[in-house]
């Protein structure tokens, strides 16, 4: 395998998940300085992804009552560990009740999910991302966006924010950290997705279904000829199945850039 002849890898991707943001910086550095194409496939997130878009109860998540605490306790030790400015987004991509309640519809557990056509952010994310996904630029895309909402780059509790915080939270940002990638242009993908709105769907139900084929349904999702690496703890494995097709490193690398990962497979 060359330059000329890359490896091929997909990688299934949340646009609410903080794990899949704990492995972009990895991702774009082999992307950037490796002979492999890593191609992001947007899926909805799972707590939405089971009405597929339509009307009615989205789907749960965090079924476990252990599962919340351990992922804000866990996402924040990984980002330090990792070198990778991490800060959970406000507001959420997803609307959720944490505590419902008696007074509020929905399962008889303690987390409740608004149904699909009252999410104010999640699809316009995800379409966003299918469109780059379209335009061969799902990597930028993600590589902009997905820092924007998950480094604490405009997050209003950051004292080192780098972004005017008079402009409030991260939506108010898509826009302008969309644009900042090559060929990309905010106003014009919603254009198009508002014209073309099946077309667009069909990506991340199409990315779905090729989820499904491999038997995982969580993310980041790595896969490599039809073998599966299932979060970012697996992406060593990944690499190192990578390295038994002919990873080599590209002499110059190439956008989308990034720095250095603080961890990175050793020989590699």
């Amino acid at each position: 395998m060359t330059e000329s002849d890359p490896l091929e890898v997909d990688v299934f991707w949340s646009m609410r998940s903080p794990y899949s943001y704990l492995a972009l910086n990895r991702l774009v550095w082999l992307n950037s300085n490796y002979n492999v194409n890593v191609n992001i496939r947007p899926v909805l997130p799972v707590a939405v992804r089971s009405t597929k878009g339509g009307s009615g109860k989205a789907g749960g998540l965090f079924s476990l009552p252990y599962k919340v605490p351990d992922s804000v306790w866990d996402t924040e030790r990984q980002g330090k560990y990792l070198g990778t400015p991490f800060n959970f987004p406000v507001p959420d991509p997803i609307w959720q009740v944490w505590n419902p309640g008696s007074d509020v519809p929905g399962p008889e557990n303690w987390l409740f999910t608004h149904p699909p056509e009252k999410q104010p952010y999640v699809f316009w994310l995800t379409r966003l991302a299918c469109y780059a996904e379209q335009q061969g630029k799902a990597l930028d895309f993600i590589n902009e966006v997905s820092y924007l909402i998950w480094s604490g780059v405009v997050h209003p509790t950051n004292p080192n924010a780098a972004d005017d915080p008079a402009k409030g939270h991260w939506p108010n940002y898509v826009k302008e950290y969309m644009n900042r990638v090559d060929g990309l242009d905010h106003d014009e993908a919603i254009a198009y997705i508002r014209k073309n709105p099946e077309e667009i769907d069909q990506v991340w139900i199409d990315n779905a279904a090729g989820m499904a084929v491999t038997g995982h349904g969580g993310v980041p999702l790595m896969v490599y000829q039809d073998e599966p690496f299932f979060g970012g703890d697996r992406f060593e494995q990944f690499v190192w199945r990578l390295t038994q097709s002919g990873l080599t490193r590209r002499p110059e690398p190439r956008p989308p850039f990034t720095t250095p990962p603080l961890r990175w497979p050793n020989g590699i």
